[in-house]
């Protein structure tokens, strides 16, 4: 057998990573020798069907395992359409490595066919882009895969040229703060009216956090990345926050507003209105200034917190409750007919059916204006959505790297009508791999998030509306198990039938609700 020194050092160096999955879509020749080495390695190989979502299944495995997993596709067309997956794991802080087949860089002069510059269209998108070859050692890999998993998360791409030699890769200095230290801890005790702000690298702190929060004992927010911090139903939790609307007259009472691990790329861009001090905990420093910040500190989150949160406020108890319950009565649409069946009646009637060990999968649609404040969340990375890139697509994909990261755990994915449309065809590896996921379809035929924002002059219906498909006959046609619902109590009694089975349910909802959703989420 020929000596493959680029892939065996690849495989090799994943191996010792403790990597156990690879995901992909490749092409002949090089992508299937990396294959092959990785499966002499034990690395399993899950074939795909689009490269974006390869590499969607391949950052949801890493970010709920602590590994970096590598993706392979084929060079041209799999590399352009790998781009938007890149983009989920670097905006929402999830490891990836992405290796890219390529032209040889010795034929590149002769051969046009499928010719793109590869490293600089994923260097967009990724972390760093590196040239792979022959001489590239297992080291090499190693510290790309570390620079992956360093704050802030993302994707890192290899464009693999077996015969070629690798570029030079150097990792870049860590940043000093930008931000002056200040004695936050004497700023906590003389704070009457503290709010805190967990956001997404909360997530990743570990549970000695939510202890410390807890014996703060101050009203919190989470972002949509770091919701599960605390449990939201705790006495303490407040809601979300997005900067929207939602959370708006508490964070105006607030004297002092702390952000544990709250990334700029998380909240919606609106403007910051508030004018309390803000005392940032953070992994890393924060370079974008998209709120100001009087202090920060970087670090081990829960240290931080643990050595700066003294609580000596007056927030009186369970006021976080009382606002959370408060938001989520406003967010309550009424519906006097009987039998009504829209988004928020879709959460409710689930939340109530859920089994234990659940990991919940949300896509981007006017849909998760209804699943997120009303969802319940016990613990951190149960309830994954992609928020900081914001894209549809997400929640299939997602959903199968959950079930694979956390095997035999049952996987619930929402999704609306336009995301399952554009990753319909992953519905195969779910019946091929049968795993235990539950998909609920918000199927009203329509792009509802972008038609509430369409405007007078920006097209007519056509712009956004789709024919009305029959998604439950299309999932048994990959062999899922499939219902279709158009009433609560039919969809009661569907959750209620299993939860280890591969699955679709096709909800047929009234849209009416999201309008109200977004006016009182955002304004």
């Amino acid at each position: 057998m020929t000596s493959l020194p680029a892939a065996e050092n690849l495989a090799a160096a994943f191996a010792a990573a403790g990597t156990d999955i690879s995901f992909g879509v490749p092409g002949g020749g090089p992508n299937l020798d990396v294959v092959g080495a990785l499966t002499a390695n034990d690395i399993r190989f899950v074939l795909a069907h689009h490269e974006t979502a390869a590499c969607i299944m391949g950052a949801t495995y890493g970010y709920l395992r602590d590994q970096v997993v590598p993706v392979l596709v084929t060079k041209g067309p799999g590399a352009a359409s790998a781009v938007n997956g890149a983009a989920q794991a670097t905006l929402d802080r999830y490891p990836l490595a992405l290796i890219t087949d390529s032209v040889p860089a010795s034929l590149a002069e002769r051969v046009a066919h499928q010719r793109l510059n590869q490293r600089a269209m994923l260097s967009a998108v990724a972390k760093t882009s590196v040239s792979f070859g022959a001489t590239s050692t297992v080291d090499d890999v190693t510290e790309l895969l570390s620079f992956a998993q360093r704050s802030p998360v993302g994707a890192v791409h290899f464009n693999y040229d077996n015969i070629g030699t690798p570029s030079g890769f150097e990792t870049p200095p860590i940043p000093e703060p930008i931000h002056s230290r200040k004695n936050v801890t004497n700023r906590c005790l003389g704070a009457d009216r503290p709010v805190i702000i967990c956001g997404l690298g909360a997530a990743a702190a570990g549970p000695e956090l939510g202890t410390t929060l807890q014996e703060f004992a101050a009203p919190i927010f989470t972002t949509y990345q770091g919701i599960g911090v605390i449990p939201t139903e705790h006495p303490l939790c407040a809601g979300l926050f997005t900067n929207g609307l939602a959370e708006r007259s508490m964070l105006e009472q607030a004297d002092l507003i702390i952000t544990i691990g709250l990334d700029p790329v998380e909240p919606i861009p609106a403007s910051w209105n508030y004018t309390a001090p803000v005392i940032s905990l953070a992994t890393h420093p924060t370079a974008d200034p998209y709120f100001p910040i009087d202090a920060e500190l970087i670090g081990d989150l829960a240290d931080l917190a643990n050595q700066h949160l003294v609580a000596s406020h007056s927030w009186p108890a369970e006021s976080g409750a009382i606002y959370r319950k408060a938001a989520r009565e406003a967010l309550t649409p009424v519906h006097e007919e009987e039998g009504f069946f829209g988004a928020v009646d879709l959460v409710t009637t689930a939340a109530a059916a859920i089994p234990p060990n659940l990991t919940v999968t949300v896509d981007s649609g006017a849909h998760f204006l209804a699943v997120m404040p009303f969802w319940p969340v016990a613990e951190p990375k149960r309830l994954l959505i992609s928020n900081g890139l914001a894209t549809m697509g997400f929640a299939i994909p997602a959903a199968i790297g959950a079930a694979l990261a956390r095997p035999g755990e049952p996987v619930l994915a929402f999704v609306g009508d336009g995301g399952l449309g554009m990753t319909v065809a992953e519905l195969e590896i779910i019946a091929r791999l049968n795993l235990p996921i539950t998909i609920v379809v918000f199927n009203d035929s329509s792009l509802s998030l972008v038609g509430i924002k369409q405007r007078e002059g920006q097209g007519d219906l056509s712009a956004v509306k789709y024919h009305e498909t029959d998604f439950a006959k299309v999932a048994e046609g990959f062999g899922l198990e499939a219902h279709a619902v158009t009433t609560p109590t039919q969809l009661e009694g569907v959750l209620s039938a299993g939860w280890s089975t591969p699955r679709l349910i096709d909800a047929r909802i009234d849209p009416v609700d999201y309008p109200h959703l977004i006016a009182v989420t955002r304004g």
